[in-house]
């Protein structure tokens, strides 16, 4: 049997509309959404192929390491964990989690931690800045008379890249900034100009482009690599009255920075030289910074997919991936838009809320 079911694109962090095809309780495409306000049935490419996600690198049953890493119950594997967790004291216990979970799913693990008593807790998503940010909405984009991009969005995030070309077609300027010789973006602008670095535009910005900044115009930041960065850029375009959009890397990232704590790259290792107990909730830490865990006496990891972290973890919990989950996603725009659990999770895994109330269950906790 075939259906086709609505939900939230989870490739990016403009949080576009897009219908998902099953067949026989699989993701088999997609299908385009056209009564979705943001794109309007239109789809980027890792928005077509978002499907994919569900199907591929499947964590299916819990493991457990012995001789090597085993299919476990899940009574032994949630036991493991809630020994080790009770075993070491707060400050030794550390909670990691992607930018890509929901919001519903950041509150409880926030309630979990509390309860626990830990501390060391947070979302590593990218460069997401910890200011406070009052973003702009796609209407304001636009609507401007004058557009400042900085890096390349309209190749990165092509749906919010739309915006941008229907603003220009209102008759707004366009004016690109990133470090390459030519970027999508900049070949789609009335300007573009070529910085020595990220950290460097406020210092080599053409001063004409600070005078066309008002409340009539829209700065957009595209993801960067450094948290800092963007944290100096937006509290420097703060002050010209402008409106500003900031690009995050995940799908929640913005709904992580408004419930946990933001770990950037430093704070991670930082973290994980505190902890001798990692317990890891849909992200991949060991993918960048593999030597730092060596010295952890204990990794747990809850997720969908098969990952470099989970290689080295000590229990590996089969986690949903979000069209197996019901709850809610917060967009770069601040837009928070529901979504509702399409497919039930392959083989023994479970959603993710449940695996963090049967710990907390077991370790005594209320949530």
């Amino acid at each position: 049997m075939m259906k086709v079911a609505h939900t939230i694109c989870p490739s990016c962090s403009v949080g576009c509309g897009v219908n998902l095809i099953i067949k026989d309780n699989e993701a088999v495409g997609t299908y385009p959404y056209k009564r979705h306000p943001l794109n309007e049935g239109k789809t980027c490419r890792k928005g077509r192929e978002c499907f994919k996600i569900v199907m591929e690198n499947r964590l299916k049953e819990p493991l457990l390491r012995g001789n090597g890493l085993k299919q476990s119950s899940w009574d032994a594997a949630l036991d493991a964990v809630v020994s080790q967790i009770k075993l070491h004291p707060a400050p030794e216990v550390g909670i990691i989690i992607s930018g890509k979970c929901t919001n519903e799913e950041y509150e409880t693990l926030k309630k979990f931690s509390k309860n626990l008593g830990v501390e060391n807790i947070g979302c590593h998503t990218g460069s997401v800045p910890s200011v406070d940010l009052g973003t702009a909405t796609l209407d304001d984009v636009e609507n401007s008379e004058f557009i400042l991009i900085i890096g390349d969005v309209i190749k990165e995030t092509p749906l919010l890249g739309r915006w941008i070309i229907l603003a220009k077609e209102n008759g707004a300027e366009i004016f690109a900034i990133d470090k390459p010789d030519e970027t999508l973006t900049g070949v789609n602008s009335h300007q573009y100009q070529q910085v020595e670095s990220i950290s460097s535009i406020i210092d080599e910005i053409d001063s004409t482009v600070l005078e066309k900044l008002s409340s009539q115009s829209t700065v957009i930041i595209s993801n960067l690599e450094n948290g800092d960065n963007f944290e100096k850029l937006l509290t420097f375009f703060n002050q010209y009255d402008t409106k500003i959009i900031p690009v995050f890397q995940d799908c929640n990232s913005r709904g992580a920075m408004n419930i946990l704590p933001i770990l950037s790259d430093d704070d991670l290792s930082d973290l994980l030289e505190k902890i001798k107990v990692l317990y890891v909730v849909g992200d991949d830490p060991a993918s960048i910074m593999i030597e730092s865990m060596k010295n952890l006496d204990f990794i747990i990891s809850q997720g969908c997919m098969v990952n470099e972290t989970t290689s080295i973890s000590d229990v590996v919990l089969p986690g949903s991936c979000w069209a197996e989950k019901t709850g809610s996603l917060t967009n770069t725009t601040g837009e928070t838009q529901e979504i509702s659990k399409i497919l039930e999770p392959p083989g023994n895994a479970l959603d993710d809320q449940n695996i963090i109330t049967k710990i907390a269950e077991k370790m005594g906790l209320e949530l």
